[in-house]
Protein backbone atom coordinates (compact mmCIF):
# COMPACT_ATOMS: atom_id res chain seq x y z
CA UNK A 1 0.00 0.00 0.00
CA UNK A 2 2.90 2.35 1.01
CA UNK A 3 4.70 1.46 -2.24
CA UNK A 4 1.61 2.34 -4.27
CA UNK A 5 1.34 5.68 -2.48
CA UNK A 6 5.03 6.43 -3.05
CA UNK A 7 4.55 5.81 -6.78
CA UNK A 8 1.94 8.55 -7.11
CA UNK A 9 3.12 11.83 -8.59
CA UNK A 10 3.40 14.97 -6.47
CA UNK A 11 1.92 17.22 -9.11
CA UNK A 12 -1.71 18.10 -8.13
CA UNK A 13 -2.75 18.32 -11.78
CA UNK A 14 -1.50 14.80 -12.45
CA UNK A 15 -3.22 13.54 -9.32
CA UNK A 16 -6.51 15.10 -10.41
CA UNK A 17 -6.12 13.40 -13.78
CA UNK A 18 -5.59 10.02 -12.14
CA UNK A 19 -8.62 10.60 -9.87
CA UNK A 20 -10.77 11.54 -12.86
CA UNK A 21 -9.57 8.47 -14.72
CA UNK A 22 -10.49 6.28 -11.75
CA UNK A 23 -13.89 7.93 -11.56
CA UNK A 24 -14.47 7.29 -15.25
CA UNK A 25 -13.45 3.64 -14.82
CA UNK A 26 -15.77 3.32 -11.83
CA UNK A 27 -18.69 4.90 -13.76
CA UNK A 28 -18.00 2.62 -16.71
CA UNK A 29 -17.93 -0.38 -14.39
CA UNK A 30 -21.20 0.69 -12.79
CA UNK A 31 -22.76 1.13 -16.24
CA UNK A 32 -21.56 -2.32 -17.26
CA UNK A 33 -23.00 -3.84 -14.10
CA UNK A 34 -26.28 -1.99 -14.71
CA UNK A 35 -26.38 -3.16 -18.33
CA UNK A 36 -25.60 -6.71 -17.25
CA UNK A 37 -28.36 -6.61 -14.62
CA UNK A 38 -30.78 -5.31 -17.26
CA UNK A 39 -29.75 -8.08 -19.64
CA UNK A 40 -30.17 -10.68 -16.91
CA UNK A 41 -33.61 -9.31 -16.06
CA UNK A 42 -34.56 -9.32 -19.74
CA UNK A 43 -33.28 -12.87 -20.12
CA UNK A 44 -35.21 -13.94 -17.01
CA UNK A 45 -38.40 -12.46 -18.45
CA UNK A 46 -37.68 -14.15 -21.78
CA UNK A 47 -37.12 -17.49 -20.02
CA UNK A 48 -40.38 -17.00 -18.11
CA UNK A 49 -42.20 -16.19 -21.36
CA UNK A 50 -40.74 -19.29 -23.05
CA UNK A 51 -41.67 -21.48 -20.09
CA UNK A 52 -45.24 -20.17 -20.31
CA UNK A 53 -45.31 -20.85 -24.03
CA UNK A 54 -43.95 -24.38 -23.53
CA UNK A 55 -46.55 -25.08 -20.85
CA UNK A 56 -49.31 -23.69 -23.08
CA UNK A 57 -48.20 -25.81 -26.04
CA UNK A 58 -47.98 -28.87 -23.82
CA UNK A 59 -51.51 -28.37 -22.57
CA UNK A 60 -52.80 -27.75 -26.09
CA UNK A 61 -51.08 -30.91 -27.32
CA UNK A 62 -51.88 -33.28 -24.46
CA UNK A 63 -54.54 -31.56 -22.35
CA UNK A 64 -58.31 -31.24 -22.83
CA UNK A 65 -59.43 -29.04 -25.69
CA UNK A 66 -62.05 -27.20 -23.64
CA UNK A 67 -61.21 -23.71 -22.34
CA UNK A 68 -60.89 -24.67 -18.69
CA UNK A 69 -58.85 -23.22 -15.89
CA UNK A 70 -56.87 -25.55 -13.57
CA UNK A 71 -58.90 -27.34 -10.91
CA UNK A 72 -57.38 -25.33 -8.09
CA UNK A 73 -59.89 -23.02 -6.40
CA UNK A 74 -57.20 -21.49 -4.14
CA UNK A 75 -55.54 -20.00 -7.22
CA UNK A 76 -58.47 -17.60 -7.51
CA UNK A 77 -57.05 -15.64 -4.55
CA UNK A 78 -53.80 -13.82 -4.03
CA UNK A 79 -51.71 -14.26 -0.87
CA UNK A 80 -53.44 -11.46 1.05
CA UNK A 81 -56.87 -12.89 0.29
CA UNK A 82 -55.67 -16.35 1.32
CA UNK A 83 -54.38 -15.08 4.67
CA UNK A 84 -57.69 -13.31 5.34
CA UNK A 85 -59.61 -16.43 4.37
CA UNK A 86 -57.46 -18.64 6.62
CA UNK A 87 -57.96 -16.19 9.52
CA UNK A 88 -61.74 -16.31 9.09
CA UNK A 89 -61.66 -20.10 9.05
CA UNK A 90 -59.50 -20.28 12.19
CA UNK A 91 -61.82 -17.87 14.02
CA UNK A 92 -64.83 -19.91 12.97
CA UNK A 93 -63.14 -23.09 14.25
CA UNK A 94 -62.38 -21.50 17.63
CA UNK A 95 -66.00 -20.41 18.10
CA UNK A 96 -67.31 -23.80 17.14
CA UNK A 97 -68.19 -25.67 20.34
CA UNK A 98 -70.44 -28.40 19.04
CA UNK A 99 -68.50 -31.62 18.56
CA UNK A 100 -68.36 -32.90 15.07
CA UNK A 101 -70.13 -36.24 14.81
CA UNK A 102 -67.94 -39.13 13.76
CA UNK A 103 -68.35 -40.95 10.52
CA UNK A 104 -69.94 -43.87 12.40
CA UNK A 105 -72.64 -41.59 13.84
CA UNK A 106 -73.56 -40.08 10.48
CA UNK A 107 -76.11 -41.98 8.44
CA UNK A 108 -74.66 -43.33 5.23
CA UNK A 109 -75.98 -41.64 2.13
CA UNK A 110 -77.89 -44.05 -0.06
CA UNK A 111 -76.09 -44.86 -3.25
CA UNK A 112 -77.71 -43.43 -6.33
CA UNK A 113 -79.01 -46.21 -8.49
CA UNK A 114 -78.36 -45.90 -12.19
CA UNK A 115 -81.50 -45.15 -14.18
CA UNK A 116 -81.81 -46.39 -17.74
CA UNK A 117 -83.18 -43.76 -20.06
CA UNK A 118 -86.16 -44.81 -22.17
CA UNK A 119 -85.46 -45.56 -25.79
CA UNK A 120 -86.74 -42.97 -28.32
CA UNK A 121 -90.51 -43.16 -28.71
CA UNK A 122 -90.44 -42.38 -32.44
CA UNK A 123 -88.66 -45.64 -33.27
CA UNK A 124 -90.90 -48.50 -34.48
CA UNK A 125 -91.44 -51.38 -32.06
CA UNK A 126 -91.22 -55.05 -33.06
CA UNK A 127 -92.86 -57.34 -30.51
CA UNK A 128 -91.13 -60.59 -29.59
CA UNK A 129 -93.38 -62.78 -27.43
CA UNK A 130 -91.49 -65.01 -25.02
CA UNK A 131 -93.58 -67.73 -23.40
CA UNK A 132 -93.04 -70.88 -21.41
CA UNK A 133 -92.61 -74.11 -23.35
CA UNK A 134 -95.86 -75.93 -24.17
CA UNK A 135 -94.86 -78.90 -22.03
CA UNK A 136 -94.37 -76.67 -18.99
CA UNK A 137 -97.71 -74.94 -19.55
CA UNK A 138 -99.45 -78.31 -19.91
CA UNK A 139 -97.94 -79.47 -16.61
CA UNK A 140 -99.17 -76.27 -14.94
CA UNK A 141 -102.75 -77.09 -15.88
CA UNK A 142 -105.58 -74.98 -14.51
CA UNK A 143 -103.65 -74.04 -11.38
CA UNK A 144 -101.90 -71.13 -13.11
CA UNK A 145 -103.55 -68.13 -14.77
CA UNK A 146 -101.97 -65.77 -17.36
CA UNK A 147 -101.89 -62.15 -16.09
CA UNK A 148 -99.85 -60.28 -18.74
CA UNK A 149 -96.29 -59.58 -19.83
CA UNK A 150 -93.17 -58.11 -18.30
CA UNK A 151 -91.86 -55.73 -20.93
CA UNK A 152 -88.22 -54.80 -21.56
CA UNK A 153 -86.65 -53.01 -24.52
CA UNK A 154 -83.39 -53.27 -26.43
CA UNK A 155 -82.15 -51.07 -29.24
CA UNK A 156 -81.62 -53.01 -32.47
CA UNK A 157 -80.45 -52.04 -35.95
CA UNK A 158 -81.02 -53.15 -39.52
CA UNK A 159 -77.87 -52.47 -41.59
CA UNK A 160 -78.29 -49.88 -44.33
CA UNK A 161 -79.88 -51.40 -47.39
CA UNK A 162 -78.98 -50.30 -50.89
CA UNK A 163 -81.38 -50.94 -53.75
CA UNK A 164 -81.78 -50.07 -57.39
CA UNK A 165 -84.72 -48.04 -58.67
CA UNK A 166 -85.67 -49.54 -62.03
CA UNK A 167 -87.77 -46.97 -63.90
CA UNK A 168 -89.98 -48.48 -66.60
CA UNK A 169 -91.47 -45.92 -68.99
CA UNK A 170 -94.59 -47.06 -70.78
CA UNK A 171 -94.38 -47.04 -74.60
CA UNK A 172 -97.35 -46.78 -77.00
CA UNK A 173 -97.54 -47.12 -80.80
CA UNK A 174 -100.52 -46.36 -83.06
CA UNK A 175 -102.53 -49.35 -84.30
CA UNK A 176 -102.51 -47.97 -87.85
CA UNK A 177 -101.25 -44.99 -89.76
CA UNK A 178 -104.58 -43.15 -89.73
CA UNK A 179 -104.47 -42.53 -85.96
CA UNK A 180 -104.00 -38.81 -85.11
CA UNK A 181 -100.39 -38.24 -84.17
CA UNK A 182 -99.24 -41.47 -85.69
CA UNK A 183 -96.34 -39.66 -87.32
CA UNK A 184 -94.69 -39.48 -83.89
CA UNK A 185 -94.09 -43.19 -84.00
CA UNK A 186 -93.70 -44.19 -80.33
CA UNK A 187 -95.29 -42.24 -77.48
CA UNK A 188 -93.17 -42.55 -74.32
CA UNK A 189 -94.23 -41.74 -70.76
CA UNK A 190 -92.27 -38.70 -69.47
CA UNK A 191 -89.56 -39.19 -66.89
CA UNK A 192 -89.11 -36.76 -63.97
CA UNK A 193 -86.10 -34.53 -64.53
CA UNK A 194 -83.11 -35.73 -62.43
CA UNK A 195 -80.97 -33.35 -60.46
CA UNK A 196 -77.86 -34.52 -62.37
CA UNK A 197 -78.66 -35.61 -65.95
CA UNK A 198 -77.66 -39.18 -66.88
CA UNK A 199 -76.40 -39.86 -63.37
CA UNK A 200 -76.52 -43.28 -61.75
CA UNK A 201 -77.07 -41.64 -58.34
CA UNK A 202 -80.59 -41.19 -56.99
CA UNK A 203 -81.33 -38.19 -54.77
CA UNK A 204 -81.13 -40.42 -51.69
CA UNK A 205 -77.61 -41.59 -52.62
CA UNK A 206 -76.45 -38.02 -53.32
CA UNK A 207 -77.85 -36.95 -49.94
CA UNK A 208 -76.02 -39.84 -48.27
CA UNK A 209 -72.65 -38.97 -49.83
CA UNK A 210 -73.03 -35.30 -48.88
CA UNK A 211 -74.14 -36.12 -45.32
CA UNK A 212 -71.31 -38.59 -44.81
CA UNK A 213 -68.69 -36.06 -45.88
CA UNK A 214 -70.02 -32.70 -44.70
CA UNK A 215 -71.87 -33.76 -41.54
CA UNK A 216 -70.01 -36.88 -40.38
CA UNK A 217 -66.57 -35.82 -41.76
CA UNK A 218 -66.19 -39.09 -43.68
CA UNK A 219 -63.76 -38.60 -46.59
CA UNK A 220 -64.66 -39.99 -50.00
CA UNK A 221 -61.98 -42.67 -49.90
CA UNK A 222 -63.54 -44.09 -46.71
CA UNK A 223 -66.97 -43.98 -48.30
CA UNK A 224 -65.50 -45.86 -51.24
CA UNK A 225 -64.40 -48.58 -48.81
CA UNK A 226 -67.86 -48.73 -47.20
CA UNK A 227 -69.54 -49.14 -50.59
CA UNK A 228 -66.99 -51.82 -51.53
CA UNK A 229 -67.95 -53.86 -48.45
CA UNK A 230 -71.50 -53.88 -49.82
CA UNK A 231 -70.26 -55.06 -53.20
CA UNK A 232 -70.85 -51.66 -54.84
CA UNK A 233 -68.19 -50.20 -57.12
CA UNK A 234 -68.41 -46.46 -56.47
CA UNK A 235 -65.03 -44.79 -56.67
CA UNK A 236 -64.02 -41.60 -54.93
CA UNK A 237 -63.42 -39.98 -58.32
CA UNK A 238 -67.03 -40.71 -59.31
CA UNK A 239 -68.36 -39.32 -56.02
CA UNK A 240 -66.16 -36.21 -56.33
CA UNK A 241 -67.53 -35.64 -59.82
CA UNK A 242 -71.10 -35.98 -58.55
CA UNK A 243 -70.47 -33.39 -55.83
CA UNK A 244 -68.94 -30.94 -58.30
CA UNK A 245 -71.95 -31.35 -60.61
CA UNK A 246 -74.27 -30.26 -57.79
CA UNK A 247 -72.95 -26.71 -58.07
CA UNK A 248 -75.01 -25.71 -61.11
CA UNK A 249 -78.46 -27.06 -60.12
CA UNK A 250 -78.07 -25.77 -56.54
CA UNK A 251 -77.21 -22.23 -57.65
CA UNK A 252 -80.82 -20.90 -57.33
CA UNK A 253 -81.10 -22.32 -53.81
CA UNK A 254 -77.75 -20.79 -52.87
CA UNK A 255 -78.81 -17.39 -54.17
CA UNK A 256 -82.11 -17.49 -52.26
CA UNK A 257 -80.33 -18.55 -49.07
CA UNK A 258 -77.61 -15.92 -49.37
CA UNK A 259 -80.21 -13.19 -49.94
CA UNK A 260 -81.59 -13.87 -46.44
CA UNK A 261 -78.21 -13.51 -44.72
CA UNK A 262 -78.36 -9.75 -44.10
CA UNK A 263 -82.10 -9.55 -43.40
CA UNK A 264 -81.68 -9.86 -39.65
CA UNK A 265 -80.40 -7.59 -36.87
CA UNK A 266 -76.96 -9.25 -36.53
CA UNK A 267 -74.40 -10.96 -38.77
CA UNK A 268 -71.62 -12.92 -37.11
CA UNK A 269 -68.43 -13.79 -39.04
CA UNK A 270 -65.47 -16.07 -38.51
CA UNK A 271 -62.86 -17.68 -40.75
CA UNK A 272 -60.53 -20.67 -40.71
CA UNK A 273 -57.62 -21.75 -42.94
CA UNK A 274 -58.06 -24.33 -45.69
CA UNK A 275 -55.55 -25.86 -48.08
CA UNK A 276 -56.66 -25.76 -51.73
CA UNK A 277 -54.77 -27.36 -54.59
CA UNK A 278 -54.54 -25.93 -58.10
CA UNK A 279 -55.18 -22.26 -57.34
CA UNK A 280 -54.04 -20.12 -60.24
CA UNK A 281 -50.87 -18.17 -59.53
CA UNK A 282 -50.50 -19.58 -55.99
CA UNK A 283 -48.20 -22.18 -54.50
CA UNK A 284 -49.72 -25.37 -53.15
CA UNK A 285 -48.51 -24.49 -49.67
CA UNK A 286 -50.27 -21.11 -49.54
CA UNK A 287 -53.26 -20.96 -47.23
CA UNK A 288 -56.73 -20.05 -48.33
CA UNK A 289 -59.71 -19.45 -46.05
CA UNK A 290 -63.21 -20.67 -45.45
CA UNK A 291 -65.40 -17.84 -44.18
CA UNK A 292 -68.48 -18.58 -42.08
CA UNK A 293 -71.42 -16.18 -41.69
CA UNK A 294 -74.36 -16.51 -39.29
CA UNK A 295 -77.33 -14.23 -39.83
CA UNK A 296 -80.81 -14.20 -41.28
CA UNK A 297 -84.16 -12.88 -40.06
CA UNK A 298 -85.38 -13.67 -36.57
CA UNK A 299 -86.44 -17.34 -36.34
CA UNK A 300 -84.97 -17.96 -39.82
CA UNK A 301 -81.30 -18.69 -39.19
CA UNK A 302 -78.87 -18.72 -42.12
CA UNK A 303 -75.42 -20.28 -42.15
CA UNK A 304 -73.36 -19.23 -45.16
CA UNK A 305 -69.87 -20.44 -46.07
CA UNK A 306 -67.62 -18.72 -48.57
CA UNK A 307 -64.29 -19.95 -49.92
CA UNK A 308 -61.67 -17.31 -50.76
CA UNK A 309 -57.89 -17.30 -51.27
CA UNK A 310 -57.66 -14.13 -49.17
CA UNK A 311 -58.26 -13.07 -45.57
CA UNK A 312 -58.76 -9.43 -46.52
CA UNK A 313 -61.83 -7.37 -45.60
CA UNK A 314 -62.81 -7.38 -49.27
CA UNK A 315 -64.07 -10.97 -48.96
CA UNK A 316 -66.80 -10.45 -46.31
CA UNK A 317 -67.64 -7.10 -47.90
CA UNK A 318 -68.32 -8.85 -51.21
CA UNK A 319 -70.51 -11.44 -49.47
CA UNK A 320 -72.55 -8.96 -47.43
CA UNK A 321 -72.73 -6.23 -50.07
CA UNK A 322 -72.55 -7.93 -53.49
CA UNK A 323 -71.96 -5.57 -56.43
CA UNK A 324 -75.18 -4.44 -58.10
CA UNK A 325 -77.45 -5.53 -55.25
CA UNK A 326 -79.56 -3.19 -53.17
CA UNK A 327 -77.96 -2.16 -49.90
CA UNK A 328 -79.52 -4.15 -47.02
CA UNK A 329 -81.15 -2.68 -43.95
CA UNK A 330 -78.59 -1.71 -41.27
CA UNK A 331 -77.37 -4.52 -39.03
CA UNK A 332 -74.75 -5.18 -36.36
CA UNK A 333 -71.47 -6.95 -37.15
CA UNK A 334 -70.10 -9.38 -34.58
CA UNK A 335 -66.64 -10.95 -34.84
CA UNK A 336 -63.32 -11.46 -33.13
CA UNK A 337 -60.64 -8.78 -33.07
CA UNK A 338 -59.03 -9.41 -36.47
CA UNK A 339 -58.17 -6.21 -38.34
CA UNK A 340 -60.20 -7.17 -41.43
CA UNK A 341 -63.42 -6.92 -39.41
CA UNK A 342 -62.56 -3.45 -38.12
CA UNK A 343 -62.19 -2.33 -41.75
CA UNK A 344 -65.49 -3.98 -42.66
CA UNK A 345 -67.24 -2.28 -39.73
CA UNK A 346 -66.74 1.11 -41.42
CA UNK A 347 -69.41 0.24 -44.02
CA UNK A 348 -72.45 2.50 -43.94
CA UNK A 349 -74.91 -0.40 -43.60
CA UNK A 350 -73.33 -1.62 -40.36
CA UNK A 351 -74.79 -0.04 -37.24
CA UNK A 352 -71.88 -0.93 -34.99
CA UNK A 353 -69.22 -3.56 -34.41
CA UNK A 354 -69.46 -5.87 -31.41
CA UNK A 355 -66.69 -8.14 -30.16
CA UNK A 356 -66.40 -11.59 -28.67
CA UNK A 357 -65.91 -12.20 -24.94
CA UNK A 358 -65.16 -15.87 -25.59
CA UNK A 359 -61.92 -14.86 -27.32
CA UNK A 360 -61.00 -12.65 -24.35
CA UNK A 361 -61.79 -15.41 -21.88
CA UNK A 362 -59.76 -17.93 -23.93
CA UNK A 363 -56.64 -15.78 -23.65
CA UNK A 364 -57.00 -15.48 -19.88
CA UNK A 365 -57.60 -19.22 -19.61
CA UNK A 366 -54.31 -19.73 -21.43
CA UNK A 367 -52.66 -17.34 -18.99
CA UNK A 368 -54.28 -19.21 -16.08
CA UNK A 369 -52.50 -22.35 -17.25
CA UNK A 370 -49.21 -20.44 -17.24
CA UNK A 371 -47.08 -18.86 -14.54
CA UNK A 372 -49.53 -16.10 -13.53
CA UNK A 373 -52.46 -18.37 -12.72
CA UNK A 374 -53.85 -16.45 -9.76
CA UNK A 375 -54.33 -13.11 -11.52
CA UNK A 376 -55.61 -14.68 -14.73
CA UNK A 377 -58.18 -16.77 -12.87
CA UNK A 378 -59.54 -13.66 -11.20
CA UNK A 379 -60.38 -12.28 -14.64
CA UNK A 380 -61.84 -15.61 -15.74
CA UNK A 381 -64.12 -15.48 -12.70
CA UNK A 382 -65.22 -11.92 -13.56
CA UNK A 383 -66.02 -12.91 -17.14
CA UNK A 384 -67.94 -15.87 -15.73
CA UNK A 385 -70.22 -13.39 -13.97
CA UNK A 386 -71.08 -11.86 -17.36
CA UNK A 387 -71.97 -15.29 -18.70
CA UNK A 388 -74.08 -16.01 -15.61
CA UNK A 389 -76.23 -12.98 -16.46
CA UNK A 390 -76.55 -14.20 -20.05
CA UNK A 391 -77.67 -17.66 -18.95
CA UNK A 392 -80.52 -16.14 -16.98
CA UNK A 393 -81.57 -14.08 -20.01
CA UNK A 394 -81.19 -16.80 -22.66
CA UNK A 395 -84.93 -17.07 -23.41
CA UNK A 396 -85.84 -13.44 -22.66
CA UNK A 397 -87.05 -10.94 -25.24
CA UNK A 398 -84.55 -8.51 -26.75
CA UNK A 399 -85.90 -5.52 -24.83
CA UNK A 400 -85.70 -7.42 -21.54
CA UNK A 401 -82.15 -8.54 -22.24
CA UNK A 402 -81.05 -4.99 -22.98
CA UNK A 403 -82.66 -3.65 -19.82
CA UNK A 404 -81.26 -6.39 -17.58
CA UNK A 405 -77.79 -6.02 -19.07
CA UNK A 406 -77.72 -2.34 -18.14
CA UNK A 407 -78.73 -3.29 -14.61
CA UNK A 408 -76.48 -6.31 -14.03
CA UNK A 409 -73.82 -6.55 -16.75
CA UNK A 410 -72.70 -2.91 -16.81
CA UNK A 411 -71.42 -2.95 -13.18
CA UNK A 412 -69.48 -6.14 -13.94
CA UNK A 413 -67.92 -4.46 -16.97
CA UNK A 414 -66.83 -1.53 -14.80
CA UNK A 415 -65.12 -3.95 -12.38
CA UNK A 416 -63.43 -5.73 -15.29
CA UNK A 417 -62.13 -2.45 -16.70
CA UNK A 418 -60.73 -1.36 -13.32
CA UNK A 419 -59.00 -4.74 -12.96
CA UNK A 420 -57.46 -4.44 -16.44
CA UNK A 421 -56.22 -0.89 -15.82
CA UNK A 422 -54.62 -1.87 -12.52
CA UNK A 423 -53.05 -5.08 -13.85
CA UNK A 424 -51.73 -3.56 -17.08
CA UNK A 425 -48.59 -2.11 -15.52
CA UNK A 426 -47.83 -5.13 -13.33
CA UNK A 427 -47.75 -7.83 -16.03
CA UNK A 428 -44.85 -8.23 -18.44
CA UNK A 429 -46.11 -7.16 -21.89
CA UNK A 430 -44.89 -10.35 -23.61
CA UNK A 431 -46.19 -12.76 -20.96
CA UNK A 432 -49.41 -14.66 -21.55
CA UNK A 433 -51.15 -12.49 -18.97
CA UNK A 434 -49.73 -9.30 -20.47
CA UNK A 435 -50.88 -10.31 -23.95
CA UNK A 436 -54.37 -11.18 -22.64
CA UNK A 437 -54.65 -7.80 -20.88
CA UNK A 438 -53.44 -5.94 -23.98
CA UNK A 439 -55.96 -7.80 -26.17
CA UNK A 440 -58.87 -7.02 -23.84
CA UNK A 441 -57.96 -3.34 -23.59
CA UNK A 442 -57.42 -3.07 -27.34
CA UNK A 443 -60.84 -4.59 -28.04
CA UNK A 444 -62.66 -2.78 -25.23
CA UNK A 445 -64.77 -0.43 -27.42
CA UNK A 446 -66.35 -3.39 -29.26
CA UNK A 447 -66.54 -5.60 -26.14
CA UNK A 448 -69.15 -3.32 -24.55
CA UNK A 449 -71.29 -2.88 -27.68
CA UNK A 450 -73.56 -5.77 -26.67
CA UNK A 451 -75.17 -3.41 -24.16
CA UNK A 452 -76.74 -1.46 -27.04
CA UNK A 453 -79.14 -4.11 -28.36
CA UNK A 454 -80.70 -7.21 -26.85
CA UNK A 455 -80.33 -9.10 -30.13
CA UNK A 456 -76.55 -9.08 -29.72
CA UNK A 457 -74.76 -12.01 -28.13
CA UNK A 458 -71.93 -11.89 -25.63
CA UNK A 459 -69.66 -13.86 -27.96
CA UNK A 460 -69.23 -15.18 -31.47
CA UNK A 461 -69.74 -18.82 -30.46
CA UNK A 462 -72.67 -19.35 -32.80
CA UNK A 463 -70.39 -18.91 -35.80
CA UNK A 464 -67.58 -20.88 -34.19
CA UNK A 465 -70.00 -23.77 -33.62
CA UNK A 466 -71.09 -23.56 -37.26
CA UNK A 467 -67.50 -23.62 -38.53
CA UNK A 468 -66.38 -26.40 -36.16
CA UNK A 469 -67.69 -29.25 -38.39
CA UNK A 470 -65.57 -27.87 -41.20
CA UNK A 471 -62.53 -27.96 -38.93
CA UNK A 472 -63.26 -31.58 -38.06
CA UNK A 473 -63.73 -32.50 -41.71
CA UNK A 474 -60.50 -30.69 -42.61
CA UNK A 475 -58.57 -32.97 -40.27
CA UNK A 476 -59.86 -35.96 -42.23
CA UNK A 477 -59.61 -34.88 -45.86
CA UNK A 478 -56.75 -32.37 -45.25
CA UNK A 479 -57.28 -30.22 -48.37
CA UNK A 480 -59.59 -29.42 -51.27
CA UNK A 481 -58.45 -30.81 -54.61
CA UNK A 482 -59.35 -27.69 -56.58
CA UNK A 483 -60.94 -24.24 -56.21
CA UNK A 484 -64.13 -25.68 -57.71
CA UNK A 485 -64.12 -28.36 -55.01
CA UNK A 486 -63.65 -25.73 -52.30
CA UNK A 487 -66.60 -23.74 -53.70
CA UNK A 488 -68.74 -26.89 -53.69
CA UNK A 489 -67.73 -27.62 -50.11
CA UNK A 490 -68.74 -24.09 -49.08
CA UNK A 491 -72.13 -24.46 -50.74
CA UNK A 492 -72.89 -27.88 -49.24
CA UNK A 493 -71.71 -26.80 -45.78
CA UNK A 494 -74.09 -23.83 -46.09
CA UNK A 495 -77.03 -26.15 -46.80
CA UNK A 496 -76.35 -28.75 -44.10
CA UNK A 497 -75.52 -26.21 -41.37
CA UNK A 498 -78.61 -24.12 -42.16
CA UNK A 499 -80.72 -27.28 -42.09
CA UNK A 500 -79.29 -28.18 -38.68
CA UNK A 501 -79.91 -24.64 -37.40
CA UNK A 502 -83.55 -24.98 -38.51
CA UNK A 503 -83.98 -28.30 -36.67
CA UNK A 504 -83.93 -30.52 -39.78
CA UNK A 505 -82.04 -33.79 -40.07
CA UNK A 506 -79.49 -33.11 -42.85
CA UNK A 507 -79.99 -36.29 -44.88
CA UNK A 508 -83.78 -35.93 -44.84
CA UNK A 509 -83.57 -32.31 -45.97
CA UNK A 510 -81.04 -32.96 -48.73
CA UNK A 511 -83.03 -35.94 -50.02
CA UNK A 512 -86.14 -33.75 -50.21
CA UNK A 513 -84.23 -30.90 -51.83
CA UNK A 514 -82.50 -33.04 -54.46
CA UNK A 515 -85.76 -34.83 -55.30
CA UNK A 516 -87.92 -31.72 -55.76
CA UNK A 517 -85.46 -29.09 -56.99
CA UNK A 518 -85.58 -30.10 -60.70
CA UNK A 519 -89.32 -29.29 -60.75
CA UNK A 520 -88.87 -25.88 -59.03
CA UNK A 521 -89.02 -23.45 -61.95
CA UNK A 522 -90.03 -20.24 -60.15
CA UNK A 523 -88.41 -18.20 -57.34
CA UNK A 524 -91.39 -19.07 -55.13
CA UNK A 525 -90.90 -22.79 -55.74
CA UNK A 526 -87.20 -22.50 -54.95
CA UNK A 527 -87.92 -20.52 -51.76
CA UNK A 528 -90.31 -23.27 -50.64
CA UNK A 529 -87.35 -25.67 -50.62
CA UNK A 530 -85.28 -23.60 -48.17
CA UNK A 531 -84.88 -25.19 -44.71
CA UNK A 532 -86.89 -22.41 -43.03
CA UNK A 533 -90.03 -23.44 -44.94
CA UNK A 534 -89.90 -27.15 -44.09
CA UNK A 535 -90.54 -29.20 -40.98
CA UNK A 536 -89.36 -32.65 -40.05
CA UNK A 537 -92.96 -33.87 -39.89
CA UNK A 538 -93.38 -32.91 -43.56
CA UNK A 539 -90.27 -34.83 -44.54
CA UNK A 540 -91.36 -37.89 -42.59
CA UNK A 541 -94.90 -37.85 -43.98
CA UNK A 542 -93.69 -37.89 -47.57
CA UNK A 543 -91.49 -40.88 -46.86
CA UNK A 544 -88.16 -39.12 -47.08
CA UNK A 545 -86.94 -41.03 -44.04
CA UNK A 546 -87.07 -44.78 -44.43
Amino acid sequence: MQAAADSLPNDPVQLQGIIQQLRDQLAESEQQRSDQAARLEQQAKRIEQLLETIELLRRKRFGPSADRVPDNPLALFDETELEALIGELEEALEQETKPVPSADDQPAKPKRKPVRRPLPSHLPRVERILDLPEAVKAAMGEDWRFIGYEVSEQLAVIPRQYYVIESKRAKYVPVHDEVPGAEIGVKLAPRPAPLIPKSLAHSSLLALIVTNKFVDALPLYRQEQLFAREGIDLSRQTMAGLLIQLNAPLAPVAAALKALLTQGPVVQIDETPVQVMGEAGRAKTQQSFMWAFCGGPLNKPVRWFEYAPSRAAEVPHRVLFPPGADEPAPFYLQSDGDGAYHVLANSDAIIDHTGCWAHVRRKFVEAANGRHASAAQQMVALIGELYAVERRLRTAEAETRQRERHTHSRPILMRIRRWLDQAEGRAAPKSLLGQAIAYALGQWPILITFLEDGHLELDNNRTENAIRPFGLARKNFLFAGSPKGAETSALLFSLVETAKACGLEPWAYLNHLFEHLPAAKTPEAVAALLPHNLKMDDLKQEGSIR
